[in-house]
C-alpha cells in the first residue's frame, strides 16, 4: 500500500508537492487543511476542439481525405468536486460550471481580465470562483490577454492552458483570511504554490501530470533561490 512518501515530488520549507491522482492522495493527508484553493478541470476540451477544427479544414481541402477529427462529441471536462467541499474554506475556480453540485453562496469571486477592443480576446472576459467565505461578491481586475498582462514588469511565462496569474492567487489567499495550510489538488504549473511562497504560507499541492510537476518544481525553486539571494 502506497504512503504519502511514495507520491512526494519535492518540498520546500513551506510546502510539498505530490505527483499522482488526488483521489488516491487526499485520503492519506492527515494535516488539517484550512483552505482549498483550486482550479479543477472544466469546460469544453479546447485541445480536442482545436485538433478537430484543424483536421476538418484539411479534409475540406481534399474531398478524398477522410477527417480524423475527434468525433465523439464535445463534452464538459468535469470531475467530482464534492470531496473538496469538506474543507473549512473553499475557493473553486470555474464554479459556474459546477453550480449544479455546489451549495448556495453569496461569496462568489470574479476575475475581470480587463479585455476590451484594444486587445483581441477569443475567450471569456473573466472567470468566476465559488467560495464559502464570509464576504459578498468580490472582483479582482487584472489584464490577462495573450502576451499582454497586468504587470508587464513582472511578466509571467505561460506554461499551462488554464494558468492563473500569481497576483490573482495572492488576492484569493488574502481574501480567505486564513493562516493555516492551503491545499490545491489540481496544482497545474504551480501558481498556487508560488503565491503561498510569496506570502510565506504553508501549502500542499497535488498534480497528476509529471510534466507539470516538474514545471511547478522549477518555478518554485527559482523563486526560493532568488529569495535566499536577497536575504
Amino acid at each position: 500500500m502506497k504512503t504519502l512518501k511514495d507520491y512526494e515530488y519535492f518540498r520546500t520549507e513551506n510546502g510539498v508537492l505530490y505527483c499522482g491522482d488526488n483521489m488516491e492522495i487526499l485520503p492519506l493527508i492527515t494535516e488539517r487543511i484550512d483552505l482549498c484553493l483550486t482550479d479543477p478541470p472544466y469546460g469544453i476540451n479546447i485541445e480536442k476542439m482545436a485538433y478537430a477544427n484543424n483536421e476538418n479544414k484539411k479534409a475540406s481541402k481534399n474531398s478524398k481525405a477522410k477527417s480524423t477529427a475527434y468525433d465523439g462529441g464535445f463534452k464538459d471536462d468535469k470531475i467530482d468536486i464534492k470531496p473538496l467541499l469538506k474543507y473549512p474554506k473553499q475557493i473553486i475556480w470555474g464554479g459556474n460550471y459546477y453550480s449544479d453540485v455546489l451549495p448556495f453562496s453569496k461569496s462568489w469571486l470574479i476575475w475581470d481580465k480587463r479585455t476590451d477592443d484594444k486587445y483581441s480576446n477569443d475567450f471569456a472576459d473573466g472567470e468566476i470562483a465559488y467560495s464559502n467565505l464570509k464576504c459578498g461578491v468580490r472582483i479582482f481586475r487584472f489584464l490577462w490577454s495573450g502576451m499582454i498582462q497586468g504587470d508587464m514588469k513582472n511578466k509571467e511565462e505561460r506554461f499551462h492552458p488554464t494558468q492563473k496569474p500569481i497576483p490573482l492567487l495572492i488576492w484569493c489567499i488574502e481574501k480567505s483570511d486564513t493562516e493555516g495550510i492551503i491545499l490545491d489538488p489540481f496544482l497545474g504549473s504551480g501558481t498556487t504554490a508560488l503565491a503561498c511562497e510569496k506570502l510565506n504560507r504553508k501549502w500542499i499541492g497535488i498534480e497528476i501530470s509529471e510534466k507539470y510537476c516538474e514545471i511547478a518544481k522549477k518555478r518554485v525553486e527559482e523563486y526560493t533561490r532568488q529569495l535566499k539571494l536577497f536575504k
